[in-house]
């Protein structure tokens, strides 16, 4: 592993991310969302005396699960298909570089370009509550933005499995966008019938929510945000109940970062042994 050329690499796709129209469509809608939920939480905030910050992290938490996988698997599954399919990957591998560095670096490159919109929606939304509303749960809403990031990364690297495996666009873009309605709405119809063909017991819902990203951010976020069992819904509860507060939140983080290592590295064995030319 060579730094420099991982940074190289790296420093390439943050520049191929600012001039693509995809990314900076889908960075400038997630912005004005997080504006707009911001002044609809502070107007809310207003008539029900609750804290800005409250309010809006709620909001802000529904946005990301829905919104930053979409963003991260089409990003992610454009990132090396994008230049297979176009011959740009040979070039660069023509280079003094070997693929881990290319590898690494594309990955790193298109986090960094995701964490800087992420960072952007989020930070001006939490000036405006901060400067309009003040006080609240200040803690809360950074943990809420720190839990986005992971989760980008986590779907990022399912994308970037997506792409070695698939090569071309057209391809990856149709399987980024299945696999973001299975994570996002199906995952939870799916459960819902199994549980009702199946007679499934509390303990193997909770086992199938583990394997999905964005229900291991929506348990950590609502775990942020509020203890009350009513909100943490069946998942929340049987895993709060089975290990505790913070026995959970460590075993949800542990779960999604491995969710966001093993795509990853399964990705680079298959990169490994892809052909270029």
């Amino acid at each position: 592993m060579r730094l420099r050329e991982i940074a190289l690499v790296a420093a390439r796709e943050v520049r191929d991310a600012l001039r693509s129209r995809w990314f900076v469509l889908a960075a400038g809608c997630f912005f004005a969302l997080s504006l707009g939920l911001s002044m609809l939480g502070l107007a809310g905030a207003q008539r029900s005396g609750l804290a800005g910050f409250d309010r809006t992290t709620a909001s802000l938490l529904n946005l990301a699960l829905l919104f930053v996988p979409l963003l991260t698997l089409s990003l992610g599954g454009l990132g090396i298909a994008g230049e297979l399919e176009d011959g740009s990957l040979a070039m660069l591998l023509s280079q003094p570089i070997t693929r881990f560095d290319a590898y690494a670096g594309k990955y790193l490159g298109l986090l960094a370009a995701v964490s800087a919109s992420i960072l952007v929606g989020f930070g001006a939304t939490g000036v405006i509550v901060g400067v309009s509303a003040g006080g609240g749960n200040v803690r809360g809403f950074a943990t809420l933005v720190a839990l986005t990031l992971l989760l980008g990364a986590a779907t990022l690297s399912i994308g970037t499995l997506l792409s070695v495996a698939l090569r071309t666009r057209a391809r990856v873009i149709g399987a980024a966008f299945a696999v973001w309605l299975l994570l996002v709405y199906v995952s939870d119809l799916g459960t819902i019938g199994l549980t009702i063909a199946r007679n499934l017991g509390p303990a193997q819902i909770f086992i199938l929510a583990l394997l999905n990203p964005v229900q291991q951010a929506r348990v950590l976020g609502t775990l942020t945000l509020s203890q009350r069992l009513d909100v943490l819904g069946p998942v929340g509860v049987f895993g709060l109940d089975q290990f505790g507060m913070v026995g959970l939140t460590v075993l949800l983080l542990s779960v999604l970062v491995a969710t966001a290592a093993a795509p990853l590295a399964c990705g680079y064995v298959w990169f490994r042994r892809t052909p270029v030319t």
